[in-house]
């Protein structure tokens, strides 16, 4: 009987990049890949640690599933089983744990399982600051995957980081920064504009330092833009300082498929509180890199990670940072409460920040940038755009994102020659709170605009 397998991801986009890669794999190899609600013979949990609410998250997830299926084999992987294995391995229905330096290498120890429960195999090893390649999906079985609905793909490039931010358990989960060898990448990009993707989305946890064999971020873009049938090329997240010129350059140049987006973290406007958390800008240089890139580039999405309730921020420092967002042409932001983590360096500053004044900051943050979203929304209404549709809702209607990172959906069902993965133009008529309602175009009223 083929073994049922269900895949459940928690945390960042590289961690749903990485779940993708799994669940080709072992499709491949003969096992049947089943929705998150669906009953399974063995479930893998790719866990994210990034805050102690995170951590929460996974052991409840992984307790759920053992209660919903007591004889399943439950496998955890990813951020927590590198940093706290032995606890993960002592949760109930737990049959194997594995670090993020064999992630892709699961499917190596499935075939140990058996059904007696009995002991958990742990595969902790360190993670080594070496070059990588990841194993490739077939085409045939990633062209399945795009007739599910899946318009974008995701192309892990790079994973760790060497910039020991003092709030962040990245660089100790995820390693030191290292590298995907370019020929590997670029086989795997290969692969999934074959299979019918649309839009590539690079991935990494700093993708801005990508440097090997002589080849940086630009060279990837450039190679992606190359690629015949694929449409659109967007860069995750980036770091500010590490945005190289020539990728400015390419996103103002609309003959080229890199979007014209942009998520830069920001997470505090206050100088000192940049320099607690050992940040690589002042709040200055982060405003200049993003009115420069504004100037260059027409119609950017400039997207933004901002934090509150670091250690010893007080109302000075943090109207610092509501002042500088408010001033700046953002689109949008995500906002986090700080979360302390054991082992990095935040956890011994003092002056700690109460969950009240947390969560009063966070709402005034949320208000601002359904203000800043509100307003970068506007502007394009009454204008036409290209939308990559993506899976219909319940209700049958499609809807998508433009290049510049436009949340639209359709205002008629009645277009039967439409389908998910598809870039069609869109009259963009009207906002209905965070989404754009919009118009399919004609052949003949695209000309016309």
């Amino acid at each position: 009987m083929t073994t049922r397998v269900s895949l459940h991801t928690l945390g960042c986009r590289l961690n749903h990049s990485e779940s993708e890669s799994l669940s080709h794999q072992l499709s491949q190899q003969g096992y049947q890949i089943v929705p998150e609600n669906a009953e399974a013979d063995l479930y893998i949990v790719n866990t994210c640690t990034v805050t102690g609410a995170s951590d929460s998250k996974n052991r409840q997830l992984i307790r759920s599933l053992h209660r919903r299926m007591p004889q399943a084999h439950i496998v955890v992987t990813g951020c927590q089983a590198q940093m706290e294995p032995e606890a993960m391995a002592a949760l109930p229905g737990v049959s194997l744990v594995v670090g993020n330096e064999a992630k892709h290498q699961i499917a190596n120890w499935l075939p140990q399982l058996d059904g007696s429960q009995e002991s958990t195999k742990v595969v902790h090893n360190k993670i080594r600051r070496l070059p990588f390649s990841l194993p490739l999906t077939l085409a045939e079985e990633a062209k399945e995957e795009r007739l599910k609905g899946l318009t974008r793909g995701q192309l892990k490039i790079q994973d760790g980081c060497d910039f020991m931010c003092s709030f962040c358990i990245i660089p100790f989960a995820r390693g030191r920064s290292r590298h995907r060898e370019f020929a590997n990448l670029c086989a795997e990009a290969e692969q999934q504009v074959a299979s019918g993707i649309q839009e590539i989305v690079l991935t990494g946890v700093n993708l801005g330092t990508y440097d090997i064999h002589g080849r940086n971020l630009v060279d990837i873009i450039d190679f992606l833009d190359s690629l015949k049938d694929l449409q659109r090329i967007r860069i995750s997240s980036i770091e500010p300082t590490t945005v190289d010129p020539g990728l400015l350059e390419r996103m103002g140049d609309q003959s080229h498929k890199l979007v014209p987006f942009l998520h830069l973290p920001i997470q505090s406007g206050s100088n000192r509180i940049l320099e607690l958390m050992k940040r690589r800008y002042n709040s200055l240089e982060y405003a200049c890199e993003v009115e420069e890139a504004v100037q260059k580039i027409p119609d950017l999405c400039v997207g933004a990670d901002v934090m509150v309730g670091f250690p010893s921020e007080g109302e000075l420092e943090f109207k610092e940072t509501l002042n500088l967002l408010a001033s700046l042409p953002i689109s949008y932001l995500h906002v986090f409460p700080f979360s302390e983590r054991v082992g990095t360096p935040a956890t011994r500053l003092s002056a700690k920040v109460s969950p009240e004044d947390k969560r009063a900051r966070a709402a005034l943050l949320r208000e601002l940038s359904q203000s800043l979203r509100h307003n970068f929304m506007q502007r394009f209404v009454g204008t036409s755009r290209r939308v990559l549709l993506e899976v219909p809702k319940p209700d049958g209607r499609l809807g998508g994102y433009t290049d510049n990172y436009l949340r639209v959906q359709l205002n008629t069902t009645r277009h039967k020659d439409l389908h998910s993965n598809r870039l069609i133009p869109v009259q963009l008529e009207s906002i209905r709170g965070d989404v754009l309602l919009g118009t399919p175009l004609t052949s003949a009223e695209k000309a016309a605009n």
